[in-house]
């Protein structure tokens, strides 16, 4: 506790001014704070005290490989991670980290499945599924990343840009009556969000679907009249005049979300990196929540063909003000709380109606709460981490 103190006295030292950095590394190692806990602070200069003192943990090291994708906000704190080295602080010494970068999802189940990768960054219903195949593998959900409980992140519907100018959301369904929707694949979450939008409004439309890299060709050749899109598809349709927003699942009480997965075996053999690396995301989503424009040029380097600004807004940026959303786009939420697991339970009753899954609710285990409840309190920190509200394109400061 007496070290605490003075390091906390340190850092407001250093935070004022009082001592330059020289001086304060020198200070730090003499209080026993780790180099590697010295340079994240720098980087940060955010942490609290506990875990500015927190060291890599022991354990076995392990040589893992990580599946995200980038075209999808879900896996930015991957991303983050990545090019950050966040996973040195908090896995073993001596481990080694392999990056499975890929444009979908599929590919990253895939290669879970195939113990190709042991940890995996997808969208919530092929994560959901993938924990129901355990006469391939044993896969389990280990924290949920980003939750929007708006429908911000992947609930969205896109118009042609030669469609009206709707002059309200009642207009903008009406309108949908009889046109071709493209979906992003069946059992998706742009699935789930258009067949509850179709039935609670009523409205028959033709809906196809289609691999999510090809919607907004197909909206901007006019081969489809609206297509269901997710971020950062949403934010480049728009910035490229490929199409415009019509509406997003606020109004309709759509919700969307990002799980991490890992391999039950790979937590079973190496717990201290498992859990290490679910530390290490957490620290990912404090970063995003508080450095906007580097989070996005550090997507940038990952995703060729969109601009830093149509990456800042896919995450922080407003939504038009006539499409009913919300000031929240999405929550870095970490943990599993009530609202959580009913989302959840939802989410597996649908893909029971769609046939995609042959149980009702998760298998035991399935949704496996303990490794991130034990980092949040071994970190001081509680679920939710934040919110990240969509913020007027004046704020875009790259």
């Amino acid at each position: 506790m007496e070290n605490q103190d003075k390091l906390a006295q340190l850092i407001t030292d250093y935070q004022n001014g009082r001592i330059n950095r020289r001086s304060f590394i020198k200070r730090a190692v003499m209080l026993g704070l780790a180099l590697s806990s010295i340079g994240t602070f720098l980087s940060f200069e955010n942490l609290s005290v506990p875990e500015a003192m927190a060291q890599a943990p022991s354990g076995k090291p392990v040589d893992l490989t990580v599946g995200f994708f980038p075209s999808w906000v879900g896996g930015w704190s991957g991303v983050v991670i990545k090019h950050l080295d966040l996973w040195k602080k908090h896995l073993p010494q001596g481990s080694k980290v392999s990056w499975d970068i890929q444009v979908v999802g599929p590919p990253i189940v895939a290669n879970l499945m195939a113990d190709k990768s042991q940890i995996g960054y997808m969208g919530d219903m092929p994560a959901l599924v993938a924990t129901t195949k355990r006469d391939i593998a044993d896969l389990r959900i280990v924290e949920i990343n980003t939750f929007s409980e708006t429908g911000q992140i992947c609930s969205v519907m896109m118009v042609r840009s030669d469609a009206p100018d709707f002059a309200s959301l009642d207009e903008a369904v009406k309108w949908l009556k009889g046109k071709k929707i493209g979906v992003s694949g069946k059992g998706s979450c742009g699935d789930r969000f258009v067949s509850s939008l179709l039935r609670k409004t009523g409205v028959e439309a033709e809906v196809q679907y289609l691999d999510p890299t090809i919607i907004k060709t197909s909206l901007q050749a006019k081969k489809v009249d609206a297509a269901q899109a997710f971020q950062p598809h949403v934010a480049q349709i728009m910035n490229h005049g490929f199409g415009k927003m019509a509406f997003s699942g606020s109004t309709w009480a759509a919700q969307d979300a990002n799980f991490i997965l890992m391999r039950k075996d790979f937590i079973d053999k190496y717990p201290e990196a498992a859990k290490g690396w679910i530390k290490a995301d957490i620290e990912a989503m404090l970063y995003i929540i508080k450095n906007p424009v580097e989070t996005a040029g550090m997507v940038a380097k990952e995703l060729p063909g969109y601009s830093v600004k149509d990456l800042w807004m896919a995450m922080y940026g407003r939504y038009p003000d006539n499409t009913g959303s919300k000031e929240s786009n999405t929550l870095m939420q970490a943990g599993f709380d009530d609202k959580v697991m009913s989302f959840i339970e939802e989410s597996f009753k649908f893909l029971h109606e769609r046939n995609a899954i042959t149980v009702e609710k998760p298998l035991p285990g399935g949704i496996y709460t303990q490794l991130v409840e034990e980092a949040l309190k071994e970190m001081n920190l509680k679920a939710p981490l934040g919110v990240i509200k969509g913020l007027p394109l004046s704020e875009f400061k790259g």
